[in-house]
């Protein structure tokens, strides 16, 4: 048998950050926005909906910027460099998991190839077609015009062949357009 003892030994947590909330790892060196957000909140030991009042934004918006889900766009960063007490936004390391942006808003070279959607959605763009206009006039669904264009899928070499002659031949005219509705 065990010999009872008459100490106890009482510590403070209130400066100790919990490692998990709700199965989630809260980070001790947050890598993302999403980590950056989280850790503080539960520094300061706010619910996640009393964080989301202070911010200005829903519960599910933060939610889904503390699981790095949805990278905060512009107009919230000064709150949330305001809540944090620093700027993360700076830190080139900080990655994008998933932006609100779509594909192609911001076009920079690779330096590689270009593939066949892009080239596809810079001469759509050029011509100044929405994506359902273009697939009209080329024959297609517009949802397939904008799998090519994200990359999804690709077409038949003769099928870009075609698209491609019939985009930088500037075959949409105002004739062409009415002639196939």
């Amino acid at each position: 048998m065990l010999p009872f003892c008459d100490r106890v030994i009482c510590v403070d947590r209130s400066q100790y950050l919990p490692t998990h909330n709700r199965k989630i790892l809260v980070p001790t060196d947050p890598s993302t926005i999403g980590g950056h957000l989280r850790r503080r909140r539960l520094q300061i030991r706010l619910h996640q909906s009393q964080a989301a009042c202070q911010l200005g934004v829903s519960t599910v918006t933060l939610s889904r910027w503390e699981c790095d889900k949805v990278y905060p766009t512009w107009e919230f960063q000064p709150r949330l460099v305001a809540y944090l007490g620093y700027d993360p936004f700076d830190n080139p390391i900080l990655v994008r998991p998933k932006g609100n942006e779509s594909i192609g808003v911001a076009n920079l070279s690779s330096g590689g190839s270009i593939s066949f959607g892009q080239k596809a959605r810079e001469l759509r763009l050029k011509l100044r077609l929405n994506q359902k206009e273009c697939a009209q006039n080329l024959g297609v669904c517009a949802k397939t015009l904008r799998g090519w264009e994200i990359g999804r899928h690709a077409p038949s070499q003769d099928v870009q062949a075609r698209t491609l002659e019939m985009l930088l031949g500037g075959r949409f005219t105002q004739h062409n357009l009415t002639r196939r509705m």
